[in-house]
Order: structure tokens, then C-alpha cells, then sequence
């Protein structure tokens, strides 16, 4: 049973990254958008070393080998989590909070980048879209608290 479990992630773990290569490989990724903020102070635009940092960022084949790494590491937590007997005893007990730790931190940076790239997106400065992004967490923090309180967590 285990094992077909384990076969059918593995079939989907390459259909996934197949249809990431394919997607990646396409002429779609060339669209530009024209109201992208441009960076302010600090020296030019390609000098240092930061342009280069810059480019692996903005490469989609960089960042789609970077959340295949980080799946498979999600995916290598998770089997070590439930592995068994074959397993010792202290390596699944510190899987198990290093999943939950790893994913929070997932969702977090997500929240956090997501509502600021999208305020900066809309024009407004860093320190205002690093406001709303902490704003943000806060309020996650507020209704995680209440639910607490609640008794639905």
C-alpha cells in the first residue's frame, strides 16, 4: 500500500517537472510589463554585484529548480516524518516540527513578499509596501490568536 503511494508521488513529482521545463521553455515568459517600479539610490543598475543576484532572481529556471529542491525537501521531511520502524525514533521527532516550522515559514515569507510586491507594484514606496506586508502578519497573528481563544485551534 505504502508502495503505491510512494510510486504515484513519484509520477506525479515528474509529470510536475515536466510540465514545468515545458512551460518554462516557452516564448510566454518575454512579456514585460511596462509599470514595474524602477529601483531607487544606491548606484546604477548594473554595477555590482547585486545585478547578477538580480538575474538568477528574475531567471524562471532558477526559480523553478528552487521549488523543485524545496518540494523535494518538503517531500524528504515528510518520509522521514512517517517513515516507520526503519527510521530511528529521535530523526522522526524532529522531522515532524521542522515540516511544521518549514511550511509556516512558507506561508509567511509568501504573505509577506506577496502583499508587497503587489503594493510596490501599485506605486508605493518601500517603506509604506514593507508596512502593509508587516500589517499583514499582524492581522494573520490577530485571527490566529481569537481562534485560539475560540477553541478552534
Amino acid at each position: 500500500m505504502a508502495q503505491t503511494g510512494l510510486f504515484l508521488g513519484f509520477v506525479l513529482g515528474v509529470v510536475l517537472l515536466a510540465l514545468t521545463v515545458f512551460l518554462t521553455g516557452r516564448g510566454w515568459r518575454h512579456y514585460s510589463v511596462t509599470s514595474v517600479p524602477t529601483p531607487t539610490g544606491g548606484g546604477s543598475a548594473g554595477s555590482g554585484s547585486g545585478s547578477d543576484s538580480r538575474r538568477w532572481a528574475d531567471d524562471p529556471t532558477v526559480l523553478s529548480l528552487v521549488f523543485v529542491l524545496a518540494a523535494l525537501g518538503f517531500g524528504a521531511m515528510a518520509v522521514l516524518f512517517v517513515g516507520g520502524s526503519a527510521i530511528p525514533e529521535s530523526v522522526t521527532n524532529v522531522a515532524g516540527p521542522a515540516l511544521v516550522a518549514g511550511t509556516l515559514g512558507v506561508v509567511v515569507a509568501y504573505l509577506f513578499y506577496g502583499t508587497y510586491h503587489a503594493a510596490r507594484g501599485r506605486g508605493l514606496a518601500r517603506s509604506q509596501a514593507a508596512l502593509l506586508g508587516s500589517w499583514v502578519l499582524g492581522l494573520l497573528f490577530v485571527v490566529g490568536v481569537a481562534l485560539r481563544l475560540v477553541g478552534l485551534l
